[in-house]
């Protein structure tokens, strides 16, 4: 490998790195956006990370929701029919 090939590959990957801040402070001033627009941004994220699920994940995420709701019940001392509802 020569001194020009490690240039060209390191030249490559800062440009990526750059590339990269610059997309990160773009989502995060998308953020602040919203928030400045009364959205809850927990909340958005939230509803971002699971509209990118595909299906295996998706019902992964529910079976694991249903058994908090149900442990929570329990740790409450309501029914799984309150918790429900």
């Amino acid at each position: 490998m020569t001194n020009s090939e490690v240039k060209r590959r390191a030249d490559g990957i800062m440009a990526l790195e750059d590339q990269r801040k610059d997309i990160t402070t773009e989502i995060a001033d998308r953020y602040q956006d919203a928030k400045n627009h009364g959205i809850t941004v927990p909340a958005l994220r939230k509803a971002i990370k699971l509209a990118r699920m595909d299906a295996k994940q998706r019902a992964k995420h529910e079976s694991e929701q249903m058994d908090l709701e149900m442990y929570l019940a329990e740790i409450e001392g309501r029914s799984l029919r309150e918790a429900a509802e």
